[in-house]
């Protein structure tokens, strides 16, 4: 019983459950743009692997800020943001380029 109170424990700390609410953040970002993108007929291979580079490098920007500051390393987080928040906008951004135009009619 003690093992289970244990993990239990460990599950529901602040630091794990941060990390477990970015990765279904993460989660939920790539399967609403793939649906979007699906809608509106801009779905590409090539888009939508920027947009999930996009997606989880912005979480991992998230998650690197928090544990920096956790740790009072404010050097860290502010430069965390720079570049990797940096390159998730890169990303954002040549997936926005390799998506198919639209098609009128």
């Amino acid at each position: 019983m003690h093992i289970i109170v244990s993990l239990f424990k460990w599950l529901l700390g602040l630091h794990q459950l941060v990390w477990f609410v970015a990765g279904a953040v993460s989660f939920s970002a790539i399967t609403y743009f793939y649906k979007k993108l699906k809608e509106i007929g801009r779905f590409s291979k090539g888009s939508y692997t920027f947009v999930v580079l996009s997606s989880l490098t912005f979480a991992f920007t998230l998650l690197w800020t928090y544990d920096s500051y956790v740790e009072n390393e404010v050097r860290a987080a502010n430069m965390g943001l720079l570049v990797f928040g940096g390159l998730a906008v890169v990303f954002a951004i040549v997936a926005h380029r390799l998506a198919p135009k639209k098609e009128s009619k």
